[in-house]
């Protein structure tokens, strides 16, 4: 299934962003369909943790379902002396 790039498919959802101000057009790799290169066309990918890069152009594109997850602190200290002021 090829989706072109005015469906809402990898619109921003508006209102997003900083000061409210929308990011604009954000190219994201989707698992569950047809990725075309936003660089070359063609769908050859090496998909990773959190990126795709293209096969052909080296084109990295973000993993949708990544780039959509909020950033949360990976590591937490509990006893150390900030935590304690805090």
């Amino acid at each position: 299934m090829y989706l072109s790039p005015r469906t809402s498919v990898n619109q921003p959802a508006p209102g997003l962003g900083d000061n409210g101000m929308a990011r604009g057009y954000q190219p994201l790799y989707h698992l569950d369909i047809v990725n075309r290169c936003p660089g070359c066309g063609k769908s050859h990918w090496h998909v990773g943790r959190f990126s795709a890069e293209c096969a052909h152009c080296e084109t990295a594109l973000p993993l949708a379902m990544v780039a959509t997850q909020p950033m949360q602190p990976r590591f937490t200290e509990h006893f150390s002396k900030t935590a304690w002021v805090a």
